[in-house]
């Protein structure tokens, strides 16, 4: 029987039921999803701080591993501004830690949205006092919480902390997001109405020619070229004026920031377009984020330029394991063929948010026929399939990632290189320190201990040449293997960590009287710190661990501690196990 191309309509008994349904679906569920709605509101949320609005970071600028998902906002380069609650809602939660957004809190509120301010110097005293309580009840500084949506309700305008610096942040300020409740995706908070005063067109420092495949030539050759531009804003050229000649497959790159009216700070861009012969290949605009894709920015840029100076280079290509959804108009995922042997007109045009425009137009030559040197085929143990499951065991080496780790196809290699100085064996240098995972993968080396009794002081370190840096990675031996799963290929070997934490008081002292505060220095060489367990008379004591300076903190609070002689107790435990303990008596 043929299919005919007149669907049938549901009958008028089943219609009624979808319609009730719907009906009771959307009645029982107070809180609609953000995405059930077609507009973003410009008069709902009110600025997070009573000064000028003035930025020092935007939405969807490239940081470390991510595209930053908000809007830091500049506090006048100090601490204890108040923070106001942008809209009516409730707490649905509070998280407090030594890294990331510090002391932070996020507000539901009633049309689907979540408001989230971090780097706090102190919570309101309401919301200061549930989470001591908190923290003493779990015996931890950092904790995550979830009040009930009855517990903690806030209006407009609320001071609902000081901003400050907590966390990982480098400087004063507060960082500010629009999340879905629902989905939990970041919006760009600009998209609300906020007002920041930017006339500025963006700045557009050069582009680059990215080879995709060894077919591919530019210039004779197959690495990546950048052509540097003079005019930075507005219409601009390129210092070369020669077309680059091309044979093969490439993506384009343009290295550009954005900068705001009577600010020194350089943000990222809004919305990127990429034409080749007038012809739209790429687009890209930054109004959402994902927090569970947000590390593919590494597959986004020049991942090896941005680690080694943190260049805002963006790429107007997609690699195929890349799975942002921040573009549109692709054509071949952005990527563009030339064999043609004529010349191509390209054109990039970069929008900020307020709508100034800045262009650069730039021509490359296609050859008909490849040029250059065809290098060595080089070696390697496996080829890796980025949408598959891989995993290769060596004599000394096994190694294994689930799907989706890796951006693109990867040619691994494992080699023994003499590279770092102290360690039991020699230094395995795994593909490249260029080559970005989007996920931790799982890493063992065999390693024989001297003394049986050193196996758990063991551990995996990571040489990061850029830093020039040594991170541990936390480590479990078993069986004549260590394991680890660390987030970067590169160098990786193994060391002893038998070194106890460093303790040294800062203003600790036997009289207390009439102090707010004592603080202690507490770091680690190796390993890092793991556990940090303050007790004053027996009783866990609440200190604040700031881990970018190395320092905590106690302050006296009459509700959990009495006037009089006490002793103090602090242990420091780094990840190998090795214990570092410091005791004192003091009067308060």
């Amino acid at each position: 029987m043929m299919n005919s191309p007149i669907q049938h309509r549901p009958s008028a008994v089943l219609l009624r039921i979808l319609v009730v349904f719907l009906l009771v679906f959307f009645l029982l569920d107070p809180t609609p999803s953000f995405s059930q709605q077609t507009e973003y509101p410009q008069d709902y949320f009110r600025s997070p701080l009573e000064i000028p609005l003035g930025l020092s970071g935007n939405f969807g600028e490239l940081r470390t591993n991510h595209f930053h998902a908000g809007l830091d906002l500049k506090t006048e380069q100090r601490e204890g501004l108040n923070v106001l609650a942008v809209a009516d809602g409730y707490i649905s939660r509070i998280k407090v830690s030594p890294f990331g957004y510090g002391y932070a809190v996020y507000i539901n509120h009633p049309n689907g949205l979540t408001s989230v301010y971090g780097h706090l110097k102190k919570y309101a005293d309401k919301i200061d006092r549930y989470v001591k309580k908190e923290q003493y009840r779990l015996q931890s500084f950092s904790v995550d919480l979830f009040p009930d949506s009855t517990l903690i309700p806030i209006i407009k305008g609320e001071i609902i902390g000081l901003s400050g610096n907590s966390g990982g942040s480098g400087g004063p300020h507060l960082h500010f997001e629009i999340r879905e409740t629902v989905s939990e995706k970041v919006l760009n908070p600009m998209l609300f109405g906020f007002e920041i005063k930017d006339k500025i067109p963006p700045t557009i420092s050069g582009i680059w020619i990215v080879p995709m495949n060894d077919s591919t030539w530019v210039n004779g050759a197959r690495i990546p070229v950048n052509y540097e531009s003079k005019g930075t804003s507005g219409t601009c050229t390129l210092k070369n004026v020669k077309p680059a000649t091309v044979y093969g497959d490439f993506g384009f790159a343009v290295h550009t920031t954005d900068m705001l009216n009577g600010h020194s700070n350089r943000c990222g861009i809004y919305r990127i377009e990429f034409f080749v012969d007038s012809l739209q290949v790429y687009g890209q605009r930054m109004d959402r984020l994902d927090f569970t894709t947000n590390r593919a920015m590494n597959a986004h840029t020049i991942y090896e330029r941005f680690k080694k100076n943190k260049s805002s280079i963006h790429g107007s290509y997609r690699l195929p394991g890349n799975p942002l959804d921040i573009y549109d108009n692709l054509v071949n995922d952005g990527i563009v063929s030339f064999r043609d042997g004529k010349l191509h007109q390209c054109e990039y045009r970069i929008t900020d948010f307020e709508g100034n425009v800045s262009t650069v137009k730039f021509k490359v030559q296609s050859l008909s026929k490849p040029t250059g040197v065809t290098p060595k085929t080089k070696e390697y143990l496996a080829r890796w399939n980025w949408e598959k499951d891989n995993a290769i065991t060596t004599e000394d080496v096994k190694l294994s990632m689930k799907s989706y780790t890796l951006y693109e196809d990867l040619d691994l290699t494992i080699n023994k290189i003499k590279k770092l100085q102290n360690v039991i064996g020699p230094t395995y240098q795994i593909a490249s320190s260029y080559e970005p995972v989007h996920n931790a993968f799982d890493l063992s080396i065999r390693v024989n201990p001297p003394k049986p009794e050193l196996s758990s002081k063991l551990t995996i370190v990571r040489f990061d040449p850029d830093k020039e840096k040594i991170i541990s990675e936390k480590s479990v031996y078993k069986d004549g293997w260590l394991s680890a799963q660390p987030q970067y290929l590169g160098y990786f070997a193994v060391m002893i960590d038998t070194v106890k934490p460093s303790i040294t008081s800062i203003d600790f002292t036997p009289n207390l009287k009439n102090r707010t505060q004592f603080s202690m220095s507490i770091s680690d060489g190796l390993s890092g710190v793991d556990q940090i367990i303050p007790m004053i008379d027996d009783h866990w004591a609440l200190m604040e661990y700031d881990a970018k300076n190395s320092r905590l903190t106690y302050y006296f609070d009459p509700q959990y501690i009495t006037h009089g002689k006490h002793q103090f107790t602090l242990k420091v435990i780094d990840a190998t196990g090795n214990e570092k303990v410091s005791n004192g008596s003091f009067d308060w």
